[in-house]
């Protein structure tokens, strides 16, 4: 049986609370079993046209904020030109969630279309079952040849995450050149095909030095980074990494030493994150010229999105997983159509990357192939339909920590959260500690009043919601494998990547 590190019971008053819901508790599972706009056919083994020869391209640009895109708003530095192009020419999700605030949890969400509570990838010990279904999978059965290029070793075959590849290549940073030699000089049509970039994630060792627009940040300023991040995260992991239950080492002091030096160093750091998010801006570029150059462009569907974003201190950490606070969970999601259908549309209603799946699917019309998926078709946003009937809340993300321990985080916020989203209100459930954050987006963007005893009435249905939507996730959790410990290739991949020393 799997060990959780950092998994607690939930407290009696809460199971309570869940069992005494307002009415629209019920809406809510069955919201969560088959959500609003999901398309599922009802006989799944009838012929459905498809779009024919339509490729599907998903760029995915790791610990990439939304912020810092111009298409979002950004204005101190020019970071995006190519993803702004992107959003002229495509639909541009203004709060696009991830499901979770880091790589894992949140791309096997992003491939099967469940949440974290279900799908069980909570640590870099997990491993997807083969017994999962993935969108490379089922794009297969609709035809396609599978291509990806993975920059983190958590997309590799140790993982379970390459499921349904034809064609996987790892390591390296991708762009237009490696993408074409993957596809070879006559690519089986239609293809998909999954790159997934590292450059904005620890931009202390991915940021170019001297990129055209930016402050040269000196070696020795890096190093200095370096020193502290890396002190930072082995003191904030220090009994994940030895597999021991957290909390086992109180290392908080040893953290708010490093916090403090990071936090001096933060406009260096900031600059260089934005250098870092050109020069992956720049490789998207490449790609979209050379799908241009060969042909693929008109009929591609293009995504562009990242898996979740970067704390930077904005909520007193300096990591990913930390919190579920909008510099961590809202992430760009661009969709350019083939032709350029629906260009310039924008979308205001909350979504999560676990619709992208089922997305993909209504567009090439084939529907079917979502069954069985908890995303629901983003398709109606996009067309402008009258949307079907909605829960009154969503929850677009979650997070569960099994690998960071920071004393006054347990007491205050718990180790498992749940986003609520309504309208301009976004609750956070901080589950065993069973309190709930509220926040007004419109008057405070960045989360830094919290208001829930200003609203009673409202923090109270969104913790119904949230419980009642948490315990029927739980009820339907497939447990992820074990993998046992990290062999040293492994552990020397993930070393490069920073994610262990």
């Amino acid at each position: 049986m799997r060990k959780r590190a950092a998994t607690r019971k939930t407290p009696v008053g809460v199971l309570i609370l869940a069992a005494i819901v307002f009415v629209g508790a019920a809406v809510a599972w069955l919201g969560l079993r088959r959500p609003a706009g999901s398309h599922v056919n009802p006989n799944p083994s009838a012929s459905t046209p498809a779009r024919p020869n339509v490729n599907v391209f998903i760029f995915l640009i790791d610990a990439l904020r939304a912020d810092r895109l111009g298409a979002y708003g950004y204005k101190a530095h020019l970071t995006s030109p190519a993803a702004d192009g992107l959003a002229q020419r495509g639909v541009v999700f203004e709060n696009a969630y991830a499901p979770a605030p880091w790589t894992i949890p949140s791309v096997a969400s992003m491939f099967t279309s469940t949440f974290p509570c279900e799908h069980d990838m909570l640590s870099m010990y997990d491993r997807l079952p083969d017994s999962a279904d993935t969108l490379a999978e089922r794009l297969k059965r609709a035809g396609y040849s599978t291509y990806s290029r993975i920059g983190n070793e958590f997309l590799g075959p140790k993982y379970g995450l390459h499921q349904g590849f034809d064609t996987l290549f790892g390591g390296g940073r991708n762009g237009g050149k490696k993408a074409s030699a993957a596809l070879g000089p006559a690519p089986p049509l239609p293809f998909f095909f999954y790159v997934h970039n590292m450059e904005p994630h620890n931009p202390y060792h991915y940021a170019p030095p001297h990129t055209p627009g930016f402050r040269n940040v000196s070696q020795d300023v890096r190093e200095q980074m370096k020193l502290h991040f890396k002190g930072y995260k082995g003191a904030a992991e220090y009994d994940y990494r030895r597999r021991l239950p957290l909390g086992t080492n109180d290392m908080t002091g040893i953290q708010d030493q490093h916090l403090a030096a990071l936090r001096a160093l933060k406009d260096d750091w900031n600059e260089l994150y934005d250098a870092c998010v050109r020069f992956a801006d720049w490789r998207v570029a490449t790609t979209v010229e050379m799908l241009q150059k060969r042909g693929f462009w008109e009929n591609t569907l293009f995504i562009y999105v990242a898996d979740h974003g970067e704390e930077l201190g904005d909520h007193g950490a300096w990591l990913h997983d930390q919190s579920v606070y909008e510099e961590l969970m809202r992430v760009p999601l661009i969709i350019r159509f083939p032709h350029n259908e629906f260009a310039g549309t924008r979308v205001k209603e909350v979504v999560s990357l676990v619709d992208v799946l089922p997305t993909v699917f209504d567009y090439l019309q084939r529907p079917e192939l979502a069954a069985g998926t908890r995303g629901r078709s983003l398709m109606p946003l996009v067309r402008g339909d009258e949307p079907a009937p909605r829960q009154p809340f969503t929850v677009p993300g979650m997070r569960h920590n099994t690998t960071r321990y920071y004393g006054p985080w347990v007491t205050t916020r718990g180790d498992i959260n749940i986003v609520v989203r309504r309208g301009q209100w976004k609750g956070i459930w901080n589950v065993e500690v069973d309190t709930l954050e509220l926040y007004d987006l419109i008057t405070d963007p960045l989360e830094q009043e919290n208001v829930h005893a200003e609203h009673p009435e409202l923090v109270q249905a969104m913790r119904a919601y949230a419980a009642d939507w948490y315990k029927h996730c739980q009820d339907r959790t497939t447990p992820a494998e074990d993998i046992g410990e990290l062999d040293e290739e492994t552990l020397r991949k993930l070393r490069s990547l920073g994610y262990v020393d």
